[in-house]
């Protein structure tokens, strides 16, 4: 076994579209071990078994609305693993919300893409940390 973490985060303002929008993940922060890779804006689980995943989004929003975020495995969302928030003031209130869960990696998905999707309001994140870790 490869005991493996990676720890991503996102502190410049960044614009996420409505609707299927890619919550930013630029920067390593922490990584450790063979079995997790960035992709872009994703994460590569290169192994099956399961991932212990820990995510922080604080944003703001131009309009009032719900805002959704939802954690996806090759594109299909994770049950359980969604967080949400209603922001009633436009531009100056601040949010933030949190998604754990663990995911699992089957022999015949690996390497599988974990990626936070925004399914409500366009957003702007000043924040973002997503830590995952193979156990």
């Amino acid at each position: 076994m490869c005991p493996s973490l990676i720890y991503l985060t996102t502190t410049a303002p960044t614009s996420v579209g409505a609707t299927n929008g890619v919550v930013p993940l630029l920067t390593i922060q922490r990584k450790s071990g063979c079995t997790l890779e960035t992709n872009l804006n994703s994460v590569l689980l290169k192994k099956a078994g399961y991932y212990k995943v820990v995510a922080t989004i604080t944003f703001t929003t131009p309009a009032a609305g719900l805002v959704s975020i939802q954690a996806q495995k090759n594109n299909a969302s994770i049950n359980g693993m969604s967080a949400s928030a209603t922001v009633t003031t436009a531009t100056t209130e601040v949010n933030t919300i949190t998604i754990t869960g663990i995911v699992r990696v089957l022999c015949s998905e690996a390497p599988a893409v974990f990626t936070l999707i925004n399914t409500g309001i366009p957003i702007t994140v000043s924040n973002v940390s997503l830590a995952i870790e193979y156990v």
